[in-house]
């Protein structure tokens, strides 16, 4: 596959987790959340959304760097095995949350999700920076979005 055919792949699966999430944000899921109590710092809905998406970009733009490096790192492979499983656990979340309603298992995913995320994030170090900070800032999302759910499950 070449560097071209990677970045478009890098962008349509890391894009397609959340449109395949994006089935389980239908209008009962949305009036379920709006009669949840949710914690200070809840995002808008719209907000969040457009938060999903450049945490998407930045996921795809970090595949894509990392993806496309030359020289090949020697663990470049393993990482971008690594990578797919963590767009799993994003697309779980959200079947979780949005779809079933179980939060404290989002929550659980979430926590191995941002184990994951990080992991990625430090290796990317060997790989090219540049894919290491946009998979931080991911984690930081992760991390923001345990605090809403670890919340929302206490409050309700």
């Amino acid at each position: 596959m070449g560097p071209p055919v990677k970045v478009v792949a890098a962008f349509l699966a890391s894009f397609g987790v959340g449109y395949f999430g994006y089935f389980f944000v239908d209008a009962p899921a949305l009036n379920w959340l709006a009669s949840l109590t949710k914690p200070a710092l809840t995002p808008s809905d719209g907000t969040y959304a457009v938060l999903w998406l450049m945490a998407y970009g930045a996921m795809a733009t970090a595949l894509a760097i990392a993806w496309t490096k030359e020289p090949r790192p020697s663990h470049l492979e393993g990482w971008v095995r690594f990578f797919f499983v963590q767009l799993l656990f994003n697309a779980c979340f959200l079947m979780f949350f949005f779809g079933l309603h179980a939060v404290l298992i989002a929550f659980i995913t979430l926590l191995f999700l941002g184990f994951m995320v990080l992991s990625l994030a430090v290796t990317a170090t060997e790989i090219d920076r540049r894919s290491a900070y946009l998979m931080g800032a991911h984690f930081l999302w992760i991390v923001f979005n345990g605090y809403l759910t670890i919340n929302i499950w206490l409050l309700n």
